[in-house]
């Protein structure tokens, strides 16, 4: 038998969980948990409400890498790449190839900051290791419309949608996202919590297709009520034609003609609400697909899981999704250490 996986998990919030559990389920050991407050001197195991499984989660990093070396971190604390760049450098170099969901990271060619990138990128070609931003993005908002690109004979533009239905991201989402407020209200210069969450998806779907960017236009637009009713966030009524939500909407412009454009919904939840997402291209023919529900927190989490094999076999640097073949369901992740170039 070939020995498993041996993972490292950074961040243990309900996505961090998620994998972990995921990452059990999958036969890879998990070796290290670190967290920064949540579950400290509990076994993984009991944190995740399963059986112990001999790893104490702890606040240590250094101390967990050097006592551990994985294979594998998976990193699932903050969005930024500045923010997760003490994490990443310190995996690198005890030796571990290193996954992250922080939004910054899908496509950090884009990034403001580019000497974080830089420097992450460059130790980890000198460690011969690969750092990969992914997520429930690589599938729904990137791999999708590409594939369904694969069946059209011409292209002017591709245009997709997705919500996330805000209702358990806190009491934050009441200010955020306007809740309440009059549609006239909401400047269209209005910052969005997600604002920047399609940018890199659509950037990379332009590098898949060929198509070079132009030019970037953002805008944000109010999403409002189709009829009152009293969700448990708001702890009030909210009327019809009130806002409920907001929509980012970006677009991207190539010099090849194709457009490219995402809406980001952020809201709460009405009637008939679910998480979906939807693309569609104008061209020869029009086309469609929609996903009604992402389970946004499983999805993400197996995507992780399902990239393991394919960082783990990568070349070094900091790679995105557009570097690798698609990601698809791995039933064999015992057998991966062995296959590694």
């Amino acid at each position: 038998m070939h020995p498993p996986i041996q993972a490292a998990i950074f961040g243990l919030g309900i996505t961090g969980s998620k994998t972990a559990a995921f990452l059990l389920d999958r036969g890879i050991r998990i070796v290290a948990a670190v967290n920064a407050n949540h579950f400290l001197g509990q076994d993984v195991g009991i944190a995740l409400g399963r059986s112990p499984i001999g790893v104490v989660v702890t606040s240590d990093a250094e101390a967990a890498l050097s006592q551990t070396r994985p294979d594998i971190a998976i990193v699932a604390t903050q969005n930024g790449i500045e923010e997760i760049l003490p994490i990443v450098k310190r995996c690198l170099e005890h030796g571990a190839d290193v996954i992250t969901i922080a939004g910054d990271a899908y496509f950090p060619s884009i990034d403001s900051h580019q000497a974080a990138v830089q420097e992450l990128h460059a130790l980890a070609l000198a460690r011969g290791k690969t750092i990969l931003g992914t997520g429930v993005q690589d599938v729904f908002w990137d791999n999708l419309p590409v594939l369904l690109s694969g069946a059209a004979q011409t292209i002017t533009g591709i245009h997709g949608s997705t919500c996330a239905l805000a209702d358990e991201y806190g009491d934050w989402v009441l200010k955020a996202l306007q809740i309440g407020a009059s549609p006239a209200a909401v400047a269209k210069s209005a910052l969005h919590p997600f604002s920047s969450a399609l940018i890199g998806p659509l950037h990379n779907i332009a590098r898949q297709l060929g198509l070079s960017v132009t030019d970037i236009h953002q805008t944000v637009e109010p999403v409002v009520a189709r009829q009152d009713f009293e969700p448990v966030l708001a702890g009030r009524t909210i009327h019809a034609g009130q806002v409920v939500g907001l929509n980012a909407i970006t677009r991207l412009i190539t010099t090849q003609g194709v457009t490219l454009s995402a809406g980001f919904i952020s809201k709460l939840r009405e009637v008939g609400d679910s998480d979906f997402v939807e693309w569609r291209i104008e061209g020869t023919p029009n086309l469609h697909v929609r996903v009604e529900d992402r389970h946004d927190i499983d999805t993400t989490s197996a995507t992780v899981v399902n990239r393991i094999a394919d960082v783990i076999q990568a070349p070094p640097g900091f790679l995105t999704v557009s570097d690798l073949a698609p990601p698809r369901f791995s039933a064999h992740t015992s057998a991966i250490m062995e296959n590694r170039t």
